[in-house]
């Protein structure tokens, strides 16, 4: 009963066709795929789509979409950054007019931005460990607790800005400022500032009533974990928040990657129910 639908086929910086993807999907047993390319963003960055490749990519996905219809559910969506005012003016109104109006059918909510780069562009949190340290020194001035309280605040943003956005939603890799803590050297979870701040973050996800993926490209990655991961996912139950799982996937062999090692993640915190796209909202089926 499982869906996949955090995809990136090659129209961002993904590799592969919707019909690649469709094809692993099948393949790999899944219920449903969905494909969410990074949205266009209203300033250069070399990883999301441009409006060009955007209006391409709606197109391909919906003949795909067409072709497999009343056979195979595959969902058209997009991965969709929250944009703070302050760092992007404009941001929200660029993506009402450029994006949301293709009438997609769901989005994969993510934050990635946080603070400006030495040239006064948005910097990405997960560009690569390099351009994390760089910003921890260029930007906090080597306290890496302020950055990483700031993203968990621009969190709490997300979670109200993404309930209005009328389509169904699903929170992206919602501790993803931990990529490149690994050995925890840039900080310690257990530390009470750490859990305050997720904890903030979870309570307004709750509040806004929408759902978090288990993104499991973590463990392709040397923090060797889930996004997020076991503490906060038993946190979510506890909150009642529901789940999918998410590949990230940037080529379709990845479709279902680390699938069944969520599935005993999440069984092991609780959770016996997953959400699944269907009619257009989340629907809950059985973990299994």
């Amino acid at each position: 009963m499982r869906g996949s639908y955090h995809n990136h086929p090659g129209y961002c910086d993904g590799l592969g066709t919707v019909e690649d993807f469709v094809a692993a999907a099948q393949a790999a047993g899944l219920a449903a795929v969905g494909v969410s390319s990074h949205a266009p963003v209203p300033f250069a960055c070399s990883w999301t789509m441009t409006l060009e490749r955007f209006r391409e990519y709606v197109a391909k996905a919906r003949l795909v979409q067409e072709r497999w219809r009343g056979s195979y559910p595959v969902w058209v969506g997009v991965e969709l950054d929250y944009l703070d005012a302050e760092l992007v003016p404009g941001g929200a109104a660029f993506q009402r007019a450029h994006v949301l109006s293709a009438q997609l059918d769901y989005a994969v909510v993510s934050l990635h931005f946080v603070g400006r780069d030495p040239e006064g562009q948005p910097w990405a949190v997960d560009e690569s460990a390099e351009s994390f340290a760089q910003q921890v020194d260029v930007v906090y001035g080597g306290e890496v607790r302020r950055l990483v309280e700031d993203y968990y605040r621009l969190m709490e943003q997300l979670a109200a800005w993404a309930q209005g956005l009328r389509i169904p939603v699903v929170v992206g890799h919602l501790d993803k400022v931990k990529q490149w803590n690994v050995g925890e050297w840039y900080f310690r979870e257990a530390e009470s500032w750490y859990q305050e701040a997720v904890e903030r973050a979870l309570f307004a996800i709750k509040r806004a009533e929408i759902p978090i993926e288990v993104n499991t490209a973590g463990l392709r990655r040397p923090i060797g974990a889930p996004y997020p991961g076991e503490w906060i996912l038993r946190r979510c139950w506890e909150l009642g928040i529901p789940v999918t799982i998410g590949a990230d996937a940037h080529q379709p062999a990845e479709v279902a990657a680390g699938f069944e090692e969520a599935s005993q993640l999440l069984r092991s915190v609780g959770y016996e129910e997953l959400l699944v796209l269907e009619q257009g909202r989340w629907q809950t089926v059985p973990l299994r």
